[in-house]
């Protein structure tokens, strides 16, 4: 088992659970692509889910150099697609990662996304192994293995979706605030 388990073990998650999201809500995923300039039908978006459900399936399952590739090339061509999207949209444009449009696409997203492909890249060198390996190696029967995991794919989550909307708020009154002073 490789050091890197858990947090592969965690981005294969989100990944997959950005999958079932943009399964269930395309709309948020097309927007973002049609404001990055790219083709955006809605059969598009539904492979794409289908791809990011497989691929985090396999990971889990096998967590082999080939899983651990994918995800690489996974991530970094989120980070890609990102940068795009802030180049062409600017920053108020949604990302659509979890099929939703509130989640704005920020240097922030490129980054968690650049950080996501070298951990997965990493685990090319040293594979995490399957889920089922990871778990028997674990102590307490792997509890706290997958509530750690799950706690780190969360953390991600929220850096991707939450943290862009409060650095928006915290602008938005900086910004208040600074007319408000300008009128005293």
């Amino acid at each position: 088992m490789s050091v890197l388990a858990g947090p592969v073990f965690a981005l294969a998650g989100l990944l997959g659970a950005a999958g079932v999201l943009k399964l269930a809500r395309p709309d948020g995923t097309r927007k973002a692509l049609r404001a990055a300039g790219l083709p955006d039908p809605v059969a598009g978006v539904w492979v794409l889910a289908l791809a990011e459900i497989v691929l985090a399936v396999a990971a889990v399952v096998y967590g082999n150099r080939l899983t651990s590739t994918l995800l690489t090339v996974a991530y970094l061509g989120f980070a890609v697609f990102a940068a795009r999207l802030v180049q062409k949209a600017g920053a108020a444009a949604s990302c659509g990662c979890f099929g939703i449009e509130t989640a704005p696409a920020t240097s922030l997203h490129v980054g968690v996304n650049v950080v996501a492909a070298a951990v997965c890249g990493a685990s090319v060198a040293a594979p995490t192994g399957g889920i089922a390996d990871v778990l028997g190696a674990q102590p307490l029967a792997g509890v706290p293995f997958l509530v750690l995991t799950a706690l780190c794919g969360w953390l991600v989550y929220a850096l991707l979706t939450l943290v862009p909307d409060l650095q928006l708020a915290i602008a938005e009154l900086d910004g208040a605030d600074d007319e408000a002073g300008g009128r005293s």
